[in-house]
């Protein structure tokens, strides 16, 4: 509803068309306590595991509780092309973590999302997407010994080029078998190398908390976390880092130590950092360099990755992200 109502007020046309589904029933994490003015405040020293996540009653006031009556269908005109599907949360999915449920948005055969609530003060999530394993390498060094031995009886046969035959092997259904004219049989399986691992990405949202996503995160090979505050030597002054890291958490965020802490529970291989606060100004005066690459050294130091495999990013970069070669 919201994205309908800034598209329409804009006047915005976006190319390509979209579908837009909704996460619905978006819970707000135990430790974050409701005030008598509506707003929800993080206490501090309390326990996150005591009580489990759940809705809170809504605010009649927000945006949220109002969109509910409010009709407003789609349009093709502002490039939405049909009506999304209402995505509601599964308490009981495998890899639910503190009673924190999960959400399965998308599954398209050669990408998952899912989504877990983080610990914030409104209702916000953060994403897993995920390839599938991808086949095995083909070895040569088994089938082109039996190609060579074949080749003339192959190209008898209208074969022109005998070595297409990897491909025709590499490609056949799982424990599909090749013949050859000498009556040698491949069985695809004994020829592949074990399938490798796809790839996974995880995008945390606002958060202070990430722990409802940890059993989905689990051996990314992204995980891009924010980092709103951090303790900087010689630019924070009457202050102290754990002073900063708990009034971060106060605030619903992070410090790159805790960005840091979490990938390093979850055995990231990458880790980038963002949702800088507007305290570091990110432009390229020799002042802003040494506080971002401050902040890159303490989330090398909590981590334990090496410095190639984090960052603190900035607008537009981009980040090749190569296949896995491991099974």
């Amino acid at each position: 509803m919201w994205l309908r109502t800034a598209m329409r007020y804009t006047a915005s046309r976006i190319t390509p068309n979209y579908i837009v589904h909704e996460l619905k029933n978006v819970p707000i994490a135990p430790e974050w306590m409701r005030a008598n003015n509506g707003k929800y405040f993080r206490k501090k020293g309390y326990d996150e595991t005591r009580n489990s996540w759940a809705m809170r009653q809504d605010d009649p006031l927000s945006w949220v509780s109002a969109c509910r009556n409010i009709k407003f269908p789609s349009d093709r005109n502002f490039g939405e092309i049909g009506d999304g599907r209402d995505i509601y949360p599964q308490y009981e999915h495998p890899s639910c973590v503190d009673g924190a449920p999960i959400w399965e948005v998308e599954d398209e055969g050669d990408i998952m999302v899912h989504a877990a609530p983080m610990s914030h003060g409104v209702p916000c999530v953060g994403y897993v997407i995920k390839e599938p394993s991808r086949q095995g390498r083909l070895r040569p060094e088994l089938v082109e010994p039996i190609i060579k031995r074949n080749a003339a009886a192959l190209k008898e046969s209208g074969m022109a080029h005998p070595m297409k035959v990897m491909a025709k092997i590499k490609n056949l259904p799982d424990g599909g078998i090749y013949t050859f004219p000498d009556g040698t049989e491949i069985n695809q399986k004994d020829v592949l190398e074990e399938p490798r691992k796809g790839r996974k990405i995880v995008v945390c949202g606002d958060t202070a908390d990430c722990r409802a996503i940890e059993d989905l995160a689990k051996n990314a090979d992204v995980l891009i976390h924010e980092a709103t505050n951090a303790f900087i030597p010689g630019f924070d002054s009457g202050t102290s880092p754990i002073k900063v890291e708990e009034e971060t958490k106060l605030h619903g965020h992070s410090t790159p130590h805790m960005a840091a802490k979490f990938a390093k529970r979850i055995g990231a291989k990458r880790l980038l950092l963002n949702h800088f606060s507007a305290r570091y100004s990110g432009d390229q005066s020799f002042d802003s360099i040494v506080k971002m690459t401050t902040i890159e050294k303490q989330a090398i130091e909590s981590s334990g990755l090496d410095e190639n495999n984090v960052a603190a990013t900035w607008d537009f970069m981009v980040l090749p992200v190569p296949f896995n070669t491991e099974a």
